[in-house]
């Protein structure tokens, strides 16, 4: 058969899957892992990329580019279910959802003046909860939220840099460090 032939049972098989699971449209298994998925879906990138198919009339050039983008919407779903994003607690703005992450502010310094607690005064309440997304500098939160996008596409690396870069500009955010320590800790598990 060729190439021409292949390329279009191809899209049309993809597209008569409209509404298939994402695994069905990369033809693999649904158990299958994330690497399975890039190689399923390298290889059908070499075989029907659209710009390898120019010479095919303006009709099958435009089933193959829709068949293409149902697979790589396909693979995205299926690296974004597969990959947890739950490695680092997501920042949440007050008011945005009822589970807020949030993070307690410890005082770094005790305060000049309260060296010893007087059996007459209450003693000071503890910091009330800020939710994490105050706790930070707005440069770190810019960071912190490419390294939560990072994850979310699988890039481990990039999270721990973007995590790096939150910590270098909120050096006192114990949220971001142990964000960083459990981002790390799954870096150390991949092969």
């Amino acid at each position: 058969m060729s190439v021409r032939a292949n390329v279009l049972l191809w899209a049309q098989r993809v597209i008569a899957r409209k509404g298939a699971p994402a695994h069905q449209v990369l033809e693999i298994a649904a158990d299958a892992g994330v690497d399975v998925a890039q190689e399923a879906f390298h290889k059908i990138a070499r075989l029907a990329h659209p710009d390898l198919h120019r010479s095919l009339t303006a009709e099958e050039l435009e089933l193959v580019t829709t068949a293409y983008a149902r697979a790589a919407a396909a693979y995205q779903e299926f690296r974004t279910t597969k990959t947890s994003t739950a490695r680092i607690r997501q920042v949440r703005e007050p008011g945005s959802s009822p589970a807020i992450a949030t993070t307690t502010v410890i005082p770094t310094s005790a305060a000049p003046n309260k060296a010893v607690a007087v059996a007459d005064e209450p003693a000071p309440a503890a910091p009330a909860p800020v939710p994490a997304a105050q706790a930070m500098t707005s440069k770190a939160l810019i960071h912190y939220r490419k390294a939560e996008l990072s994850l979310r596409r699988g890039d481990l690396t990039q999270a721990v840099l973007q995590l790096k870069m939150a910590i270098a500009s909120d050096p006192q955010s114990t949220f971001l460090r142990t964000a960083l320590a459990e981002v790390e800790a799954e870096v150390g598990k991949k092969p």
